[in-house]
């Protein structure tokens, strides 16, 4: 046990941070519906958009939830669990997100609280207070506080884009600042059952990255996703299932060096509008 737990010390300290864990992830990426197509979904009009881009939330018919678990490279001490809710009103939409990842002797958490609401008829924006903590064993907790603010146009009737901003004050906790991170991308239905969408992703420690997704939905239930990264470069594949506005999302990423990481995910989506659209 001794010698797993030095394994796993060794493995967080050599790794890039982008690639295992940290603010970046909670930041930019979140569900198994997302993962599936190499979360590219910054121009997603869906309940997980309380992690990804809140303006999506303006969306929403009626109340919506999702979570969903990671379980990043096969290990359990790599494991992310995230929930978010939202309800509209008259006034916009409010929503609040959980996250966690980690093991006893390290976790970090994340906790944001989002309102979102559409000013034009092809305008919406949204943004979102985001509470952290990170615990390391043996020295104790770390706190702070940062926000982050996003928009999406629909450009044509089946054209949307996105654009998102993570931290743009350079907010830190403790002594460590974290990334300011920016995306922009585009979706796009390409006929009725297949949609296609891209992002750009810039995080002010690392180079750019491409992610880029597509989504088929063979039966009226039924859809298959696959998506890929460039930084660093990961394949991904998903399948959703959705029965009576209830959704499964199974998905995994893969990287060739370190491996698999598998998520699964149940969303409630309400009728209408919203539950077709997030099936896809």
């Amino acid at each position: 046990m001794k010698l797993i737990k030095i394994q796993l010390w060794l493995l967080l300290l050599l790794l890039p941070i982008s690639v295992l864990f940290g603010q970046n992830a909670f930041s930019t990426s979140a569900g198994a519906r997302g993962i599936g197509i190499g979360n590219s979904n910054i121009a997603f009009k869906d309940i997980y958009s309380g992690f990804n881009n809140q303006a999506g939330l303006a969306y929403l018919d009626n109340f919506s939830g999702a979570i969903f678990v990671e379980n990043r490279f096969l290990l359990k001490e790599l494991q992310f669990v995230g929930l978010s809710i939202a309800k509209p009103t008259n006034s916009g939409t409010w929503g609040l997100t959980l996250n966690h990842f980690g093991f006893s002797d390290y976790n970090e958490q994340k906790i944001g609280v989002n309102y979102s609401r559409i000013l034009f008829d092809k305008l919406a924006i949204g943004a979102q207070f985001d509470f952290l903590n990170t615990q390391v064993a043996e020295y104790g907790n770390a706190t702070g506080i940062t926000f982050e603010v996003g928009l999406q146009y629909e450009i044509l009737d089946k054209l949307v884009a996105g654009a998102h901003v993570y931290n743009p004050i350079h907010a830190s906790i403790g002594e460590e600042v974290l990334p300011s991170i920016i995306q922009i991308g585009l979706t796009y239905a390409l006929a009725e059952y297949i949609t296609i969408s891209g992002a750009i992703e810039k995080d002010t420690n690392l180079p750019y990255n491409l992610k880029a997704g597509v989504a088929y939905q063979i039966f009226e239930q039924v859809n298959v996703r696959v998506g890929m990264n460039t930084n660093p470069n990961r394949f991904s594949f998903g399948l959703g299932y959705l029965v009576n506005n209830i959704q499964l999302n199974v998905a995994a990423t893969y990287h060739d060096i370190l491996g698999f990481s598998p998520s699964f995910g149940l969303s409630f989506l309400p009728a209408g509008r919203n539950a077709k659209a997030g099936n896809r």
